[in-house]
């Protein structure tokens, strides 16, 4: 089975650095969306997945509204939970979200830890993937960038660390092959179809 994890294009951000909620691609991610569509109609999925999230939603309409394939929601590969950080002062949040390597842990604003994150998406991916579809099937999900960090390093190394050390574009796609000999990565991050060298 090939899985093409697709992030979702750029999204509008609020003055303090979150995705305001709910929160809609920019202008530069509908164009990114319309240039997405004819990279996965060549890809032709058995399947499309999306997050359910307005953003994800939105980068996937363009294909679907030309394809016959309806897409399923999957809400688990939403982004990790940041419980009140929006709340928080300004300069907290800037804190937060300037961390290098970031640690997506939240629980300190009782949103998700890292590892209750990881083993959302890592139980999503095994039970409504993995399991689900069959050799020689082509699925796509449009989701986001931290459950990609998860599903890459779990594929490649079987856990995740806890840090987000890789840099997935916007509206950029990833192709996993899943074989009984395991996951294989054989493209990460791949903009061709936005006029962009991957």
């Amino acid at each position: 089975m090939d899985l093409y994890l697709v992030r979702h294009g750029d999204t509008e951000l609020g003055a303090d650095g979150l995705y305001p909620d709910p929160a809609h691609l920019s202008e530069s991610g509908k164009r990114q969306a319309l240039a997405l569509a004819p990279r996965l109609m060549a890809i032709a999925p058995h399947a499309l997945i999306t997050s359910g999230i307005e953003r994800a939603d939105e980068t996937a309409a363009p294909f679907l509204s030309s394809s016959n394939i309806r897409s399923e929601i999957v809400p688990e590969f939403d982004e990790i939970g940041i419980g009140d950080l929006r709340s928080r002062d300004l300069a907290v949040v800037k804190a937060k979200l300037s961390q290098r390597p970031f640690v997506p842990d939240f629980s300190e604003y009782d949103g998700e830890s890292s590892s209750e994150f990881a083993g959302r998406v890592i139980d999503a991916f095994q039970t409504r993937v993995l399991d689900r579809f069959d050799t020689g099937q082509r699925v796509a999900a449009v989701i986001h960038g931290g459950p990609i960090n998860v599903i890459l390093e779990w594929a490649e190394h079987g856990n995740f660390p806890g840090t987000f050390s890789r840099n997935v574009d916007t509206a950029s796609v990833t192709l996993l092959r899943c074989r009984p000999d395991g996951i294989h990565v054989l493209y990460e991050s791949d903009t061709v179809h936005l006029g962009k060298p991957s």
